[in-house]
C-alpha cells in the first residue's frame, strides 16, 4: 500500500479512507495530504534524539515506580522488600546504561 493515493474527488477512494489508515497503523506507516489526493507513505526511522528521548522516559516511568515501592517498603518497614528494591534499581540503572550505550554506537 506504500505509495497508494487515494483521490479527494473519487467517493470509492475516499470509501477505502479507514480501511486504508487502519493499515498504516499496522504497517508502520501513515497517510499524507498532497492537496489534490492522500498517499500513503512509510513513518520516517526515529532520530537517535528521539531514540535517547524514549529511553529517557521509560528510565523516568520505571524510577518513578520503584521509587514510590521503595518508599512504601520503608514505611512498611519491610526489610526484605527494601533489599529488592535496591536490587530492582540497580538492574534497572545497568539496563540503561547498556541501552544507552548501544544507542550512542
Amino acid at each position: 500500500m506504500i505509495g497508494d493515493k487515494l483521490y479527494k474527488n473519487n467517493k470509492d477512494d475516499m470509501e477505502q479512507y479507514t480501511e486504508t489508515a487502519q493499515w498504516c497503523n499496522a504497517n508502520n506507516a501513515h497517510i499524507e495530504d498532497k492537496g489534490e489526493y492522500y498517499e500513503v507513505v512509510e513513518n520516517p526511522a526515529p532520530s537517535k534524539e528521539d531514540k535517547i528521548a524514549e529511553l529517557d522516559a521509560k528510565y523516568t516511568w520505571q524510577k518513578a515506580l520503584l521509587i514510590e515501592q521503595y518508599t512504601d517498603d520503608m514505611l512498611h518497614e519491610d526489610t526484605e522488600a527494601i533489599a529488592k528494591d535496591k536490587i530492582d534499581m540497580a538492574a534497572l540503572e545497568k539496563w540503561y546504561d547498556e541501552e544507552y550505550r548501544k544507542l550512542q554506537n
